[in-house]
C-alpha cells in the first residue's frame, strides 16, 4: 500500500516487512541483518541495529524465501545512504535508515497491490 505520508518524493512508497542484509561497499565480508519497513522505485527505508552514516555506499540483498519477488531486480542492489534516525522507541531495529538507490527499480505490477 502506498505511505500516505506527504513528502517530496518522486516515488511511491509501498510498506512491507522483508528481511534483507546490509552490506557495506567498502567492508564486503560484513554484513548487517535489517528488514526494508518500505521500497519504492528510488529506495527503501531500513530498520536495523547499525548506524549507517550518511554519505555511505551499501549493498542491499534480500534472501530468496522473501517476498522480494513482488520487485524486480532487488535481489541485490547498490545505492548510498541519504539519512539516519535514531529510533529510541522501536522494539526491532534501533536505527532508521534511507537508502537511495543507484539505479530505479522496475516494480512489477503486483508491487501496486497491498501486503
Amino acid at each position: 500500500m502506498p505511505d500516505e505520508t506527504p513528502r517530496n518524493r518522486k516515488w511511491e512508497r509501498y510498506g512491507c516487512l522483508l528481511p534483507c542484509r546490509v552490506i557495506p561497499e567498502k567492508e564486503a565480508d560484513m554484513f548487517i541483518s535489517a528488514r526494508i519497513i518500505n521500497i519504492g522505485r528510488g529506495g527503501v527505508l531500513i530498520e536495523a541495529d547499525y548506524d549507517f552514516p550518511t554519505g555511505a555506499r551499501v549493498i542491499i540483498a534480500t534472501g530468496a524465501e522473501s517476498e522480494a519477488d513482488r520487485f524486480g531486480g532487488l535481489d541485490e542492489v547498490h545505492g548510498t545512504v541519504r539519512w539516519g534516525q535514531l529510533d529510541t522507541v522501536s522494539l526491532m531495529g534501533l536505527f532508521y535508515v534511507g537508502v537511495e538507490f543507484d539505479d530505479l527499480l522496475p516494480l512489477k505490477q503486483a508491487a501496486s497491490q497491498r501486503f
